[in-house]
């Protein structure tokens, strides 16, 4: 009773303060709603149903819209409420920032979206306001639940189980070599001499070599893979180290790819390394003639592990011989990948410098693998979080509602 006695007086005090906040005209605006401390105005309502086209609905389903978008605005003023109580802030570094992004997502300058907001007769400072309210109840979501949210390994074999069409949709990038032999008269062992050659001096080489050779190249972009032929799905799945297919026959003549782009396959490097630290006094020369001795040791020994549990300051790799184990380029930094990708397999590499310090890497294997497994397990994780969050949401928010005070204001 002293709650509802308060809440009352909090209404009264609203409608006579509002004439003079500036945030409304108290003779064309009014409360619709009592949200604990903060009120639902009758100008929030008009405004999110003149978003909605009304011409073909009936009284009745108008005023069910108009209560739905009543509850939404009630349950948005509770959210807001929730993210001040547990000092979510947003700064006005982090707006800028937003507003910034959603200005370049449209290809405009701030101040050409500032002009299209204005444009449709909206306040941009009330624009303005809303995205933060945006970003503060996103960022509640993700501190309350998102980050919360576990899924375990049993959860995604059952749903894996129980639901064979999640798929991941296979594009790729892919440069068609094809060699006209409509008369079924080119020699293979010559065509497979030749493929060998572009493979690996490039195709600008081959018209020099091999002259009585037709070959038309032809880039397929972004394609689905489920929608080329089979024979050429077949010999997608098997890459060799450089994303080349098996040279493969075709009705009018032979047949290579090359992937030059994919989201199901990556390159991957088995490798170990070496790193030093060295004096600030100590110039290239000397620091290069040390690794020089380490690499000489190495080969001679066909033994790069002792070196690396010997002389290697990355402790953690050094424990296991120097070994980084299987990696992607997207997981080291850009000096030590570019020597990584260019460094023969079996070999040691030159001593080069990152960041860290100076390094020599030793590439045991590298291998192109499907990842495709990975993006159905990862697409089943993000499926089953997005479920745990919505029933969670819709819990808190019920219990949001249950505790607070609200008063629909009738006219």
């Amino acid at each position: 009773m002293i709650k509802l006695i308060m809440n009352r007086i909090l209404y009264l005090t609203i409608i006579l303060v509002l004439p003079l906040t500036g945030t409304v005209n108290a003779l064309e605006d009014k409360v619709v709603a009592i949200v604990n401390d903060r009120v639902v105005l009758q100008s929030q309502l008009n405004e999110k149903l003149s978003q909605v086209d009304l011409k073909n609905v009936n009284r009745l389903e108008a005023a069910k819209l108009r209560n739905r978008i009543l509850d939404e605005l009630i349950e948005q003023s509770l959210l807001e409420q929730a993210g001040s109580r547990l000092g979510i802030r947003i700064s006005d570094i982090d707006l800028q920032n937003q507003i910034k992004l959603i200005a370049k997502r449209q290809n405009l300058t701030v101040l050409q979206l500032k002009d299209a907001v204005e444009a449709q007769n909206i306040s941009y400072s009330k624009y303005i306001n809303t995205i933060r309210s945006q970003i503060q109840i996103q960022e509640l979501f993700r501190t309350q639940f998102t980050s919360r949210a576990y899924v375990s390994q049993e959860e995604i074999d059952s749903y894996l189980k129980n639901n064979v069409t999640t798929n991941i949709e296979s594009r790729m990038n892919i440069k068609e070599y094809f060699i006209q032999d409509d008369a079924a008269k080119l020699d293979i062992g010559k065509v497979k001499i030749l493929v060998k050659s572009i493979k690996k001096d490039g195709v600008e080489e081959y018209k020099t070599k091999y002259p009585n050779f037709d070959i038309k190249i032809s880039i397929l972009d972004n394609v689905v893979i489920n929608d080329l032929p089979d024979i050429y799905q077949n010999n997608l799945e098997i890459l060799d180290e450089n994303n080349f297919s098996n040279l493969f026959k075709t009705g009018r003549g032979f047949v290579f790819l090359e992937v030059i782009k994919s989201n199901i396959l990556v390159n991957e490097y088995k490798v170990s390394h070496i790193l030093m630290q060295t004096n600030p006094m100590e110039d290239s020369k000397s620091i290069k003639n040390k690794f020089y001795d380490i690499k000489a040791k190495a080969m001679t020994d066909n033994n790069f592990d002792k070196y690396a549990q010997e002389y290697s300051l990355d402790k953690a790799s050094a424990i296991k011989g120097g070994s980084l184990g299987w990696i992607t380029k997207e997981l080291v930094v850009d000096n030590f990948r570019k020597v990584m990708v260019n460094t023969p397999v079996g070999t040691i590499s030159e001593p080069f410098k990152s960041k860290f310090g100076w390094h020599i890497l030793y590439l045991e294997d590298k291998r192109v693998k499907n990842i495709t497994g990975n993006l159905i397990r990862n697409k089943a994780v993000s499926i089953l979080k997005e479920r745990k969050v919505a029933v969670a949401k819709r819990e808190w928010l019920s219990k949001l509602k249950d505790q607070a005070y609200i008063e629909i204001v009738n006219e």
